[in-house]
């Protein structure tokens, strides 16, 4: 084959989802891969005897299934759950191996479980009474441990699936401060040490805390000091990617560091050196993101390339970047940020050539607007699908920020860097830098502001299904394809995904119109009930907070519209099934009724309760106290009496379909 990158990624991907979602058999997948080698030695043998156009194919299929077990069984290794089988352990100790952003009330870091013989990762609360962990140093404390819980509502952020594709699965609470034991120094702490020591040299420059939250996200990928309001305004502009270290900003920093050197007239084997160094040394401050990666090792193999004479093309590079991470860390795949750069690369690289006349002129300075309003229109539309996929928002002002950022931004990463690399040499020579700095980082922040107050319509709510985001990427990039090409096929495809993302778009529809439930919404203070019926929801009950959320993601999720809001009774009747809440005061009729929400603490008789309401079904909310849910659990345990605690799993659903 021409490009034979292009089928081993896509079989190696595509191991990597049938060991998640298939959960095939370890050992049926082992013998696949031994095989499949076998196999391909064995034609290896015989193509020494001579060239036989015949096996061609079977050779394909054979790699193919090669890769798509190695992808399988490497995903296995890599996500083996570290069962702890004791949880009532209250005495730990652990290692700190990332720290994570502060609340108002703890810390939260990532550490290593040292108290248990596997050590697994687990995610740790404390108290942030003392001063901030570091990484690298161990830590005793008393708390409680428990698995990482399931959304608590339809539709919400899964954060244990989140933590799964980073190795955790447990997290541990404690509301005393934890006592340092010692320190363990390893590769990981060494490198966050040495990025803290060039966050570091930012402190003597005369920044305000404001620019220095901002200098740590833009040039170190750290967002634990950027203000909320800053990093806000970034996402509402479409344009939070500027804030996370990305390709982009290796590869402005990679171009500026070749063109300098260039024209001092360094020999090519040095600049060939300083380059190499500049990549890791960039990816050590950037703590090895997937975006930051994947620049640095097409960037790296480009020079490869070079070097050896050979023919680069992007896409390829692009391509085998992806499989060399895949390989070392097959969740990568998995994680979002990995995705959107990917696909926001691969946009640029394949469609952007096509409409690129349309944005070239003349004028160097509207050459270099032009070509940055094409290459945001390219790489904006092909990730809106996945965009709206993952976050049900649409960013309607992303084209003003990128205009606005991105030259900023640029400047001032250049800016930025050059200063750290001079305060390492001098001090008074960097500081001379800084009110230039500050006056284009402040402009770029008042900026955004008054364009922020202007339009106060920033971004529109949507959402599409996982199968109407696979056919409108296949639609955007069939139409790039159409341009590029002209040939008859690359119609029938564009046809056939609109036609696909049509009968998609029915289906969900038909089955909308059909749906009937009833949903207790998981909520630490009210009850709030959502009624739906076919393609309208009703809403009983006043949501705070988190709920509030959690309703507009099922209504997004599920295309419904909300009929109207009302207040919640204590007894009321729907789809003919009758509902008691009996909150704090514990008054209630004596009558039947089919389901029981115990809400707010109430204190009761309950052989009295169940004697008099002989319900279907006993509901206990999340406003209860934790100690009156145990009594509650372990006398409907003793007498069999049916219930539901939505302390332990979230909303309660009634599905009449």
């Amino acid at each position: 084959m021409k490009y034979p990158i292009y089928p081993i990624t896509f079989f190696y991907v595509s191991g990597i989802f049938f060991s998640l979602h298939l959960r095939l058999p370890f050992l049926t997948v082992l013998v696949a891969f031994i095989l499949s080698l076998l196999v391909l030695f064995f034609l290896y043998i015989q193509r020494k005897n001579g060239f036989h156009s015949k096996r061609n194919l079977f050779t394909l299929i054979t790699v193919c299934v090669a890769f798509a077990s190695l992808g399988s069984l490497i995903h296995h290794f890599k996500n083996q759950h570290g069962i702890i089988n004791d949880l009532t352990k209250q005495e730990f100790t652990l290692k700190v191996t990332e720290v994570l952003k502060s609340n108002a009330y703890s810390y939260r870091v990532y550490a290593d479980l040292l108290s248990n013989d596997r050590q697994p990762s687990v995610l740790v609360s404390f108290s942030n009474k003392d001063s901030l962990p570091m990484v690298g140093a161990v830590y005793k404390l008393t708390g409680t441990i428990k698995e990482i819980p399931e959304p608590k509502n339809l539709y919400d952020f899964n954060y244990k699936k989140y933590l799964q594709n980073k190795h955790i699965h447990y997290q541990i609470h404690s509301v005393n401060s934890p006592i340092k034991i010692a320190e363990q120094p390893s590769l990981n702490s060494r490198i966050i040490h040495f990025r803290n020591d060039l966050v570091e040299q930012f402190s003597g420059l005369g920044y305000s805390n404001e620019t220095k939250g901002f200098i740590e996200a833009l040039l170190f990928g750290i967002k634990t000091n950027l203000q909320d309001d800053i990093q806000q305004q970034f996402k509402d502009f479409g344009i939070l990617h500027v804030l996370a270290v990305s390709g982009m900003h290796v590869v402005l920093l990679f171009s500026t560091i070749s063109y300098v050197l260039k024209h001092l007239r360094i020999p090519k084997n040095a600049i060939t050196i300083v380059l190499i160094v500049f990549l890791l040394i960039f990816s050590l401050m950037a703590g090895f993101s997937g975006s930051v990666v994947r620049a640095a090792l097409m960037c790296l193999m480009t020079m490869v390339g070079t070097l050896t004479g050979r023919r680069v093309h992007t896409i390829n590079l692009l391509v085998g970047s992806m499989l060399l991470i895949l390989l070392v860390e097959p969740n990568y795949l998995f994680d979002v940020g990995f995705q959107l750069s990917y696909l926001a690369v691969f946009s640029i690289v394949y469609c952007y050539p096509v409409i690129q006349r349309y944005f070239t002129f003349k004028n160097w300075i509207l050459n270099y607007f032009g070509q940055l309003v094409g290459v945001s229109l390219v790489a904006q539309l092909g990730v809106l699908p996945l965009s709206i996929y993952y976050f049900k928002q649409i960013p309607l002002l992303f084209l003003t920020g990128n205009i606005i950022a991105i030259p900023l931004t640029s400047v001032l990463l250049i800016g930025w860097f050059v200063q750290m690399v001079l305060s390492l040499i001098s001090l008074p020579i960097a500081v001379f830098f800084t009110p230039v700095l500050d006056y284009i980082s402040t402009f770029c922040f008042d900026t955004l502001t008054r364009l922020s107050d202007y339009f106060p319509i920033k971004t529109m709510d949507y959402h599409l299904s996982f199968g109407q985001t696979i056919t409108a990427l296949l639609l955007i990039f069939s139409i790039f394809w159409f341009l590029k090409k002209k040939k008859i096929e690359t119609v029938f495809l564009c046809v056939g995904s609109i036609v696909m993302f049509q009968l998609i778009t029915i289906h969900q529809a038909i089955r909308n119109k059909n749906k009937q439930e009833i949903i207790v919404m998981s909520d630490t203070k009210e009850v709030v009930l959502l009624n739906r019926e076919k393609n309208q929801v009703h809403q009983l009950g006043i949501a705070n907070g988190f709920t509030k959320t959690s309703i507009q993601n099922y209504i997004l999720q599920t295309h419904v519209k909300r009929k109207l809001v009302d207040s919640l009774k204590h007894a009321f009747t729907l789809n003919n099934e009758s509902w008691l809440i009996i909150d704090s005061l514990s008054v209630y009729p004596k009558k039947s009724f089919d389901y029981v929400i115990l809400c707010q603490n109430p204190e009761l008789n309950l052989e009295r309760l169940i004697k008099n309401v002989q319900p279907k079904l006993i509901i206990l909310h999340n406003s209860n106290y934790h100690y009156l849910t145990e009594e509650y659990k372990a006398y409907f345990d003793q007498r069999k009496i049916p219930y539901y605690d939505m302390k332990s799993k979230g909303s309660f659903v009634i599905n009449y379909n």
